[in-house]
């Protein structure tokens, strides 16, 4: 199994230089601990989009993981990145956004899914994370634009897709980009791979703590979750 981690982007909202992966929680950094917790579980094999001051990232965690450039940062998406991606992915893998902080409990939740694409969900639905839509013990929907009311949950930037259905989701990938969409989500992908009877299924983090840090406010409350997650492994 390999992992992903999809670190290109810019993180405007914080205002920073730094890339958001690099922010500084105790002494080390969002991507050395999502480092360190594939490596617990035996995933070695890690590929990292890096596009945003990508000198830095490398500067940090050097030659331990295969870097991939996406060069349009600027003006793309993680759609985009994830199409970058396509050719060093070649088994089963995690994929994760590089402002995801985790509990080790909610990777093995994912790790050990026996779904060909599942995505990690948290029940309490947060305002500004990506909703789902569940019917039948499936995925229906994934997108911010779903209603809070029907909304079944979030999905909280991890997923496990297996060797085989990453042709699929590679192939819409490269669809929507051919169309013009390189400014989309990758869940955009994921809703057309629904559409086309592919089924998505899903994880629950079981309240093990999380945190997507997008502001100076939401990096605050990390730190705090961080020291917990230290204590808990």
């Amino acid at each position: 199994m390999m992992g992903l981690i999809l670190a290109a982007g810019t993180g405007t909202r914080m205002e920073s230089t730094t890339p958001k992966c690099l922010l500084n929680l105790d002494g080390t950094s969002i991507i050395e601990y999502q480092l360190e917790c594939f490596k617990e579980f035996g995933i070695n094999d890690i590929v990292v989009v890096v596009g945003f001051n990508s000198n830095m990232i490398k500067e940090r965690i050097g030659n331990n993981v295969k870097y991939v450039n996406n060069l349009d940062f600027k003006t793309t998406n993680n759609l985009y990145s994830m199409s970058a991606a396509s050719s060093s992915i070649n088994d089963d893998f995690v994929c994760v956004y590089s402002d995801l902080l985790f509990h080790k409990g909610i990777l093995k939740n994912c790790i050990d899914s026996n779904s060909n694409a599942c995505l990690m969900v948290e029940k309490k639905i947060k305002e500004e994370t990506m909703r789902v839509k569940i019917h039948d013990n499936k995925i229906i929907q994934v997108n911010k634009t779903i209603p809070f009311e029907k909304a079944d949950g979030n999905f909280i930037g991890m997923a496990k897709f297996s060797k085989n259905e990453k042709k699929f989701l590679f192939a819409e990938i490269n669809e929507l980009i051919e169309v013009g969409n390189q400014q989309s989500y990758y869940t955009t992908a994921i809703e057309k791979l629904i559409d086309k009877g592919r089924p998505v299924n899903y994880a629950y983090t079981e309240g093990y703590p999380w945190a997507d840090i997008d502001t100076i406010t939401e990096l605050s409350d990390a730190k705090i979750i961080f020291k917990d997650l230290i204590s808990d492994n």
